[in-house]
């Protein structure tokens, strides 16, 4: 385990070709179908991030205490988008979730790690990366670092206040969830499925949305454009996309 942010830029100038992926995560915003998979695409909003630093996970399980992904883009306020998959025993479910970094489409993709990865794992020929993010009440977010620690601190409040508060589920965001489900019912179940959720008096926001399959480990990626520039982040829920 890297000791300095520093260590970890080392350890990752050394280890980021391993991250390389060859499957094609924007085919699940361009394509119709994948297989005998229909699709559908939502718009989320805006994700507002000032810090350019992103944070994925649970938003109801320690989500103030989730490391951003070591990777960062431009401080700015960026489209999200999710494709649904109908599938034919389990209705719909979300497939993928996508931050929109640019207008560009990749060429190519790596891993979404932190710096709590331990990349030395690679070392090894059959070296598995610990690299997903846990979920545990079948609902996943995206949020920016700063988002993030202002979550922290009215979540802490709340705990101080009140001893029987017990997740932010009930307590900040199922009413926000339900307003969705109002608003906009395609593709949600009645509590909600999905919400872009305003942090206290700020302007910062997590977007949330349910996890594919439910309860899980998911992945997210970085794609990037013929530059080299990050043009967009993915979340892959439910591993749709093949190797051509």
């Amino acid at each position: 385990m890297p000791s300095s942010t520093s260590d970890f830029a080392q350890l990752y100038n050394r280890y980021q070709d391993q991250l390389v992926c060859d499957l094609d995560f924007e085919t699940y915003f361009t394509a119709n179908q994948i297989g005998d998979t229909p699709l559908s695409l939502l718009e989320l909003g805006l994700l507002h991030c000032p810090s350019g630093k992103i944070v994925a996970g649970d938003p109801c399980v320690e989500l103030e205490d989730i490391e951003p992904f070591y990777e960062t883009i431009p401080p700015g306020n960026y489209p999200v988008k999710l494709c649904v998959a109908h599938t034919k025993d389990s209705g719909f479910r979300y497939a993928c979730v996508k931050l929109c970094v640019s207008d560009k489409r990749p060429i190519s993709y790596k891993l979404a790690v932190n710096s709590t990865t331990d990349l030395t794992v690679l070392d090894d020929d059959d070296g598995q990366l610990d690299c997903g993010f846990g979920v545990n009440t079948a609902m996943a977010c995206l949020v920016d670092y700063q988002g993030q620690q202002e979550f922290k601190k009215i979540w802490e409040q709340i705990i101080s206040e009140d001893e029987e508060a017990e997740d932010p589920y009930e307590e900040l965001f199922a009413d926000c969830l339900l307003r969705s489900y109002q608003e906009h019912p395609a593709f949600q179940r009645n509590l909600g499925e999905w919400c872009n959720f305003t942090i206290g008096q700020t302007k910062l926001n997590i977007i949330m949305f349910s996890s594919g399959w439910g309860d899980g480990i998911y992945p997210s990626f970085f794609g990037y454009d013929e530059s080299g520039k990050i043009c967009a982040l993915y979340i892959d829920f439910m591993s749709l996309i093949t190797e051509s």
